[in-house]
């Protein structure tokens, strides 16, 4: 068993909960206000966050299923905002195949962070601090990867807006005149288009019902 005691487990599992980055927790209602109805976690959920744990951090899981034991209220907490955390890696994965290999592996060095520090809250040990500020160190680089990603993607989509001014900024008969050409093309296409499908449905209603009848039977017994 990855650790001894069961009180130890829910006391590592409240600290892992207490560690979330905070846009990742549940905003909390002010005292006196109304208390937001929380969305029921449906089945699949919880089914897919396990699958998820299992196979992106398996003592995470093995945590979990502890908590889920001991102390059912944490464990829902916990299942709760480890339902937004995946789903939110997972909508990645067919949008963005990079971001969400970035994301998937922040999130595994994310989650073995806050496990080790609740165990180094316990210990005190050099070995573990040394692993912390291991991932620490990785963490840091990936987060450098993901903004300067960020940066290119935004200094594009800065550029096709700096074309879009400077199309605008061209004299405006000049602008009038090119979308008028591009509006008057895809109107006479059009109006080709419909003219061509109306000949082919006067055409066809012009031919006598038994020639139609015969010309789908040929057409039936053609190999």
């Amino acid at each position: 068993m990855l650790f001894r005691s069961l009180q130890f487990f829910t006391v590592l599992m409240m600290l892992c909960v207490a560690l979330l980055p905070a846009p990742a927790r549940a905003q909390q209602p002010a005292q006196g206000s109304a208390a937001v109805p929380r969305p029921v976690i449906s089945e699949q959920e919880r089914a897919d966050v396990q699958k998820f744990v299992t196979e992106h951090h398996p003592e995470l899981a093995t945590l979990l299923t502890q908590l889920q034991k001991s102390r059912p209220a944490e464990y829902e907490r916990a299942i709760r905002e480890l339902v937004t955390q995946t789903q939110a890696i997972l909508r990645l994965k067919e949008r963005s195949p990079a971001r969400y290999e970035s994301q998937l592996t922040a999130w595994k060095v994310d989650s073995q962070i806050r496990i080790l520090m609740a165990r180094w809250s316990r210990k005190n040990d050099a070995e573990t601090e040394a692993r912390v500020r291991s991932l620490i160190a990785e963490r840091q680089q990936l987060r450098r990867e993901q903004v300067t990603a960020e940066k290119q993607r935004l200094s594009e989509q800065l550029q096709k807006l700096n074309d879009q001014l400077q199309d605008l900024d061209q004299p405006e008969p000049q602008r009038v005149q090119t979308e008028w050409e591009q509006l008057s093309r895809r109107a006479a296409t059009a109006a080709k288009l419909a003219e061509k499908q109306k000949s082919g449905r006067t055409a066809a209603s012009q031919i006598p019902a038994g020639k139609v009848k015969q010309q789908k039977s040929e057409a039936a017994t053609k190999p």
